[in-house]
């Protein structure tokens, strides 16, 4: 998977889905809407050519590759906000 990059507001709607277990929760939080979550999600999930999360009518739950990119998107968010809290932005 080399040269691969990340849309960054797809991979903290993620981890707002991963940490509210619910898409429509996900996007009240991020202000959107949850249609545009899921297609971010979708996206993300094509980039990473895996599945991330297991989405029925009534739950969400991480796959076992979603629950081991999950920390690696916090670090990555982390490091992300790091970057621009330091940057004249």
């Amino acid at each position: 998977m080399q040269n691969v990059s990340l849309d960054i507001d797809a991979v903290r709607a993620f981890v707002r889905v991963s940490e509210l277990q619910s898409f429509t929760r996900a996007a009240q939080a991020a202000g959107t809407t949850q249609s545009a979550v899921s297609l971010q999600l979708k996206r993300l999930e094509t980039r990473l050519e895996q599945r991330l999360i297991e989405r029925t009518p009534r739950s969400v739950q991480l796959t076992a590759q979603g629950a081991a990119f999950l920390d690696r998107a916090r670090d990555l968010l982390a490091a992300h906000d790091r970057a621009l809290a330091g940057a004249d932005v």
